[in-house]
C-alpha cells in the first residue's frame, strides 16, 4: 500500500511541474531504482505500472509497481503444442517480454527480419500457464530472441525520477 501512495505522490508532483513549467515538458525523465541502477526513460506512469524506454535495447518495458495481478503482460505464442521451442509475438512493437515467470526464464524482444507465417499451437496465458491455441489465427508472427537486461532484476523499490533537459543544437551558419 505504501508503494501505491509513493507512486501517486510522484505522479502528482511530476504533473504539477509539467503544468507550471513549460520548459520541463521538453525534458527527459530518467528512471533509477533504489540501488541507483539506471533503468531508462519514463514513457508512462500509471496507478500500478511504469513503462520505460531502455535505450540500449531500443525497446519499451512495462513494470508492475504494485501487487502482480498476472504473470505476463504480453503473451508469447509457439508453433508447438506445448509452449516449447522459439517463442513468437503477434506484433512488431519493440517491447521487452518479461518471460522470467515461465519455463523460458528470461527477457526477450521481437526480431523483425525473422517473421514467419503459421498457426500457433500454444501460448502462455496471464498466469504463466501453457494453453492450447484456440484463437490465434494463421498469420505472420515475429520470433522472440533472448536479451540481457542492462540492469539487475528485480529492480529495487522505491524508484527515483530525475528530470534532465534536452540539449538543443542550433547551427549558426
Amino acid at each position: 500500500m505504501k508503494t501505491r501512495y509513493s507512486v501517486l505522490a510522484v505522479i502528482i508532483i511530476f504533473s504539477a511541474i509539467v503544468m507550471f513549467n513549460s520548459s520541463i515538458a521538453k525534458a527527459d525523465v530518467h528512471v533509477y531504482d533504489n540501488n541507483n541502477q539506471y533503468l531508462g526513460l519514463l514513457i508512462d506512469l500509471g496507478d500500478s505500472n511504469l513503462e520505460i524506454f531502455i535505450p540500449s535495447l531500443k525497446a519499451n518495458w512495462s513494470y508492475d509497481l504494485g501487487e502482480l495481478s498476472s504473470c505476463l503482460w504480453e503473451y508469447p505464442i509457439f508453433n508447438s503444442g506445448n509452449c516449447s521451442g522459439t517463442p513468437y509475438s503477434d506484433g512488431p512493437l519493440p517491447e521487452v517480454y518479461d518471460l522470467t515467470g515461465t519455463s523460458l526464464g528470461a527477457f526477450y524482444i521481437p526480431q523483425y527480419a525473422g517473421r514467419t507465417t503459421f498457426t500457433p499451437g500454444s501460448y502462455y496465458d496471464e498466469n504463466c500457464q501453457c494453453q492450447p491455441n484456440v484463437f490465434y489465427p494463421n498469420t505472420e508472427y515475429y520470433p522472440l530472441t533472448e536479451v540481457q537486461m542492462p540492469f539487475t532484476t528485480p529492480v529495487a523499490l522505491p524508484l527515483r525520477f530525475e528530470v534532465k533537459n534536452r540539449a538543443v543544437v542550433i547551427p549558426l551558419n
